[in-house]
């Protein structure tokens, strides 16, 4: 028989970490120092944990972002923009499907998919002129047709991969240093994994992804491959509440394709490191019903041509 607490584990690995990744939009270096990630957004317990339980999950993730870039940032229209200092607000609701399919071993397999809302407040000088811009709107769909789990007899060592496909739907305008969306396809294969130790009552959990951006077809700006590494370490408390550590690593490793990226030597490309901490918490509501919540901090300590900033993540889960 499958432990309950696993499987509240398991939903915590996909719901809540597979939204994370699609809410960030204006963060990494590329074009206008934006992207998908951000340093921290797939860390927390159960990372590698597809849930085995057939079934339909839904999650609610919110970000808030503030960051600020000291160089130079390239926009689509050729404008070059200084001091850019942005603040996002993005909501993601998230659904994870289980179908009941029979695979060998201890092999599960799912689907999922997010819609993300999102608000943008950017000021930067472009020219002579100060700009401050405010957007609002559907931000860039994401689903992932293929979530492939498996878990070792005891249930303590969990592994998952996955292939994620993010659609340019979201709201963008070129020249402008605020946006919701970011105008290109973006393909996102990643591994995870997760250690549990329930004696302890501790959970290792790690994500590691590569970001394969399509050439914006608007402003004939392609972005580098981006590699991301999300840890975390979280111990139970109590039953119910959790307490953790976490780090995030960005590293793009393919040059920026672009006028301003080709005049410079290292071709735009950006790295980060944050570190942080996470809360977790399980509301329970009758038999059965119960809500996961989790709390993140994740602050940047040391960035390369990309904006600068901390996030605060907070989301909500449970099983239909």
């Amino acid at each position: 028989m499958l432990d309950t607490e696993m499987i509240r584990r398991a939903f915590w690995g996909v719901a809540i970490a597979t939204s994370s990744l699609f809410l960030a939009q204006q963060s990494n270096a590329t074009e206008a120092a934006a992207g998908r990630y951000i340093p921290g957004a797939f860390a927390g317990p159960g990372a590698g944990i597809v849930p085995p339980i057939p079934g339909g999950y839904w999650a609610v993730s919110n970000i808030y972002y503030h960051g600020e870039a000291s160089g130079d940032v390239p926009f689509g229209d050729g404008s070059i923009a200084l001091g850019l200092k942005a603040d996002l607000w993005v909501t993601g609701l998230a659904g994870v499907y289980v179908p009941e399919i029979d695979l060998p071993g201890n092999w599960t397999y799912a689907v999922q998919g997010l819609l993300p809302v999102g608000w943008t407040r950017a000021k930067a000088d472009v020219g002579p002129l100060e700009v401050i811009q405010e957007v609002s709107g559907i931000g860039d769909v994401a689903f992932a047709p293929v979530v492939l789990g498996w878990h070792s007899d005891s249930m303590e060592t969990w592994l998952s991969t996955s292939l994620t496909i993010t659609a340019p739907t979201g709201v963008w305008t070129e020249g402008d240093i605020a946006f919701v969306g970011l105008n290109y396809w973006t393909f996102t294969p990643s591994v995870a994994f997760t250690r549990l130790v329930p004696e302890h009552g501790l959970d290792f959990s790690g994500n590691f992804g590569l970001d394969i951006n399509i050439k914006n077809p608007d402003t004939d700006y392609y972005s580098g491959v981006l590699a991301h590494l999300d840890l975390s370490v979280t111990k139970n408390v109590t039953d119910n509440f959790g307490l953790g550590i976490l780090a995030g690593f960005l590293y793009q490793i393919q040059d920026d394709d672009s006028t301003f990226a080709n005049n410079r030597d290292d071709g735009f490309k950006g790295r980060s490191v944050a570190i942080g901490s996470l809360a977790t918490y399980k509301a329970k509501f009758g038999e059965g019903k119960e809500i996961n919540m989790t709390l993140k901090w994740a602050h940047e300590i040391e960035v390369e041509n990309r904006m600068k900033g901390n996030a605060i993540f907070f989301n909500l889960a449970g099983k239909f």
